[in-house]
């Protein structure tokens, strides 16, 4: 090997130290100090062609050089020896790999532009395939979007309605239980509407078995109007709150412990539109 080339490759290991150091100091991934110096000699190989005989000593030359400045000039010590001298190893290893099956094989590294064509096709493709994912995501937002802002305005609509028809009822002291209540109420009506609920509770009638029944869906064996129905729901829910002393999210909580979870959601989500649209 000519003692020229060996003298660049070994000050060559200067610049590789100093951007080893830096990236390390900016980042404490391993996989850096394992990858980066094969990246380096590829580099050098494609700008300086000359250099390119046994390159993969320069990042042996590195690692020798790095370590003995850390230990001995430095008089740094690793926390974890075992972990260093792998990623040593690897690094190495890795380049000696890189210049045996490929820099040793080609007599110019940079890629030559009949080389570069399928590459750039691939690239092409890629691309097409990020922006059609991009704009796939963009109308699925959109589209979560337009259900939710529909939801929103059937959620009030419905609370005006049954505010309309049932405030007389619904007129607990305690606010949240309030609007709990009418969110329970637009969520079961949207679940089952009037009418399967009508054919449900006229089967539970004939067959005396026991059935949901009025628009909060309360197991009965006997009919119940929705009138009966919200009493009783509203003294059930002013009962927990006294049980428990406890107020606003912890008392949903408590009172929708039973629903699914997918329910649950849904009647927080009519309750949070509620609260919301009674602040304007």
């Amino acid at each position: 090997m000519d003692i020229k080339i060996l003298i660049f490759q070994i000050l060559l290991t200067i610049p590789l130290t100093i951007i080893l150091n830096y990236i390390e100091n900016k980042n404490k991934d391993r996989i850096n100090s394992i990858i980066i110096p094969t990246i380096y000699i590829i580099l050098i190989a494609a700008l300086f062609p000359s250099l390119k005989q046994n390159i993969f000593l320069i990042t042996i030359f590195e690692v020798f050089i790095r370590n003995f400045y850390l230990t001995t000039i430095l008089n740094k010590t690793s926390n974890d020896t075992k972990s260093l001298i792998i990623d040593n190893i690897l690094s190495m290893v890795l380049s000696v790999l890189t210049y045996n099956y490929f820099i040793s094989q080609v007599d110019l590294v940079i890629p030559t532009p009949e080389s570069i064509k399928p590459f750039l096709w691939f690239l092409i493709f890629v691309y097409i395939v990020y922006i059609i994912r991009i704009a796939s995501k963009d109308s699925n937002k959109l589209k979560r979007r337009k259900a939710e802002k529909r939801a929103k305005e059937y959620t009030i609509m419905q609370y005006a309605k049954l505010k309309t028809k049932y405030s007389e009822l619904i007129k607990s002291r305690n606010g949240t239980i309030n609007v709990l209540t009418y969110a329970i109420m637009i969520h079961n009506d949207y679940k089952k509407p009037k009418l399967y609920r009508k054919i449900s509770e006229y089967i539970g009638i004939i067959t005396k078995r026991e059935t949901a029944y009025s628009i909060l869906q309360i197991p009965s064996y006997n009919r119940l109007t929705d009138e009966e129905a919200i009493t009783m729901t509203i003294n059930k829910f002013e009962s927990i709150q006294k049980e428990n002393n406890v107020k606003d999210k912890e008392l949903i909580d408590l009172i929708l412990k039973d629903e699914q979870e997918e329910d649950k959601l849904d009647i927080i989500a009519a309750y949070n539109d509620i609260v919301e649209f009674n602040k304007k």
